[in-house]
Formats: structure tokens, C-alpha cells, sequence
């Protein structure tokens, strides 16, 4: 992680932020995506996301494990929506590389952090006018936004990336529709709006029309190959589904078989 560089920075928080969103009714959920190497399919590692919603659906909390293919957990995430559900307070801790990340305080200004082996980095972050998000709070924001980006208008926001302690403008639109299991889906592209572009790839997702759950995500991914110790360059993750065989230390948890 400390190797990283400052656009896998940028795409680490873009993933961690589409990852997180199944907007289902209920008072407690778990939602697991399903990560393929995007050129040959390969299982690379699954992530187990656990929430609490209030009686009328919104997010309250989230705890988020990310796990290799033997089952061994890679990442961590606590997050807090209640405060702001587009800037959640949140803790992203990745052991290994004795590295973690998050907000500390979503009021005015935000304060982020950054931990890298015996060294912290704090900033405070003026709020700014107009479409802000930060991590998970991202993909509330693209949800919300569906209407607008349906209607083929670009949807332009700022986003807090506490990894660069730092914030930076992007910009989303539709770019396709499609069906999925004979659901009306659409395609979304995310990118910088800025000449960050010219070294970040867009992301690519895919909403059920409705905009009531995140299908499949396309893009880089911010777990890193034990094999290379670079991050996955390209990477599929689908949402719920069938547990797939590669993952069997799931298939014996009551978070099988996830819709």
C-alpha cells in the first residue's frame, strides 16, 4: 500500500466506495461480491458486507471483510452513515501493510487521515458548495443522482479521498443500457474531471434501472496480488448470487446465496 501511486490512490477509494451499496429493505443485511480477473475469469477474492438500516431502508452502519480465496481476510472497513450517508465517518485498515485510512469527522471542516506503518497524516478539509461524497458515500451519491444521469445529464461532484488527504472533482454518465438475469440495467462510467483522466481509467457500473442495487463493477481494484504485490489491474465484481465454488469457506455460512 505505501507503494501505491497517487491514481491507484484514486482508484482504490473510487472501488472502495462502489463496493458498498445493495439498497435493500430490512433492518440488518449482507451483501458479498464476487471478484474474477476481468481477461480470464479467475476468482481472486470475495467481500462480505454487513449492514444496519433503519425502519424505512436507510444505512446506519456498515462493516465490510475483504477475503482471499483461502478464506483469509485482506481488508477491513467500519463505516458510520448516520451523521451524513454522503460522507460517512469510516475506518479502512489493511494489516498486512500496516497501513489504515478514513474521516474522523464529516461536520465543517472534514477531517481525514492516514496511517502508514508509525506514521499518521491528518487534514481538515473545508465543505464546499455543491455535490460532495466520500468512500461508500459515493455510491449513495450516484444512486440518488440515477434520475439525472438517466436523462443523459453528467453529474459533476467532489470527492474526499482520504488516502490523498486530499479532494478532487469527477464527473459521472450514463454510457448504455443493458439486461442483466432479464432485469433493465444501465451502464455508468466514472471519471476525473480533470487531466486525471489522462492517467485513470474510468469505472464502470452497472445500477438495475430502478437504481435500487449496484450489479457489477468493472476496473482496477484495490487489493494487491500476493503473487505480483501489485494491485489487480483489472478486475469484475459481481453482487449476491450464488456462492461460486472457488469460494467454499462461504458456501458453508448462512451469507450463501445472497440476492
Amino acid at each position: 500500500m505505501r507503494s501505491m501511486s497517487f491514481a491507484n490512490q484514486l482508484r482504490l477509494i473510487a472501488l472502495t466506495a462502489v463496493v458498498l451499496l445493495a439498497h435493500q429493505r430490512g433492518h440488518a443485511e449482507t451483501v458479498i461480491g464476487f471478484a474474477r480477473d476481468a481477461t480470464t475469469q479467475r476468482f481472486l477474492y470475495a467481500e462480505v458486507h454487513e449492514f444496519t438500516r433503519s425502519a424505512d431502508g436507510k444505512v446506519l452502519t456498515a462493516q465490510s471483510r475483504y477475503r482471499d480465496a483461502q478464506g483469509r481476510e485482506i481488508a477491513r472497513k467500519s463505516l458510520d452513515y448516520r451523521a451524513n450517508r454522503y460522507i460517512p465517518i469510516y475506518k479502512m485498515e489493511v494489516p498486512a501493510q500496516q497501513y489504515a485510512e478514513g474521516i474522523r469527522s464529516n461536520a465543517d471542516p472534514v477531517v481525514v487521515f492516514k496511517q502508514d506503518g508509525e506514521r499518521e497524516e491528518v487534514k481538515r478539509l473545508p465543505r464546499e458548495p455543491g455535490l460532495e461524497a466520500a468512500d461508500s458515500g459515493f455510491n449513495h451519491l450516484l444512486m440518488d443522482q440515477l434520475p439525472r444521469l438517466l436523462q443523459g445529464q453528467t453529474v459533476n461532484f467532489r470527492l474526499i479521498v482520504a488516502g490523498q488527504t486530499d479532494s478532487f472533482r469527477f464527473r459521472a454518465k450514463q454510457v448504455g443500457e443493458t439486461t442483466v438475469d432479464d432485469t433493465p440495467a444501465v451502464k455508468l462510467s466514472v471519471e476525473p474531471d480533470s487531466l486525471l483522466r489522462l492517467l485513470v481509467d474510468p469505472l464502470e457500473l452497472v445500477y438495475d434501472r430502478q437504481g435500487t442495487r449496484l450489479i457489477s463493477y468493472r476496473g482496477v481494484s484495490n487489493i494487491i496480488d500476493p503473487k505480483t504485490q501489485q494491485v489487480y489491474k483489472q478486475v469484475v465484481i459481481t453482487y449476491g448470487g450464488p456462492v461460486p465454488p472457488e469460494a467454499r469457506w462461504l458456501q458453508s455460512t448462512s451469507t450463501g446465496n445472497l440476492r
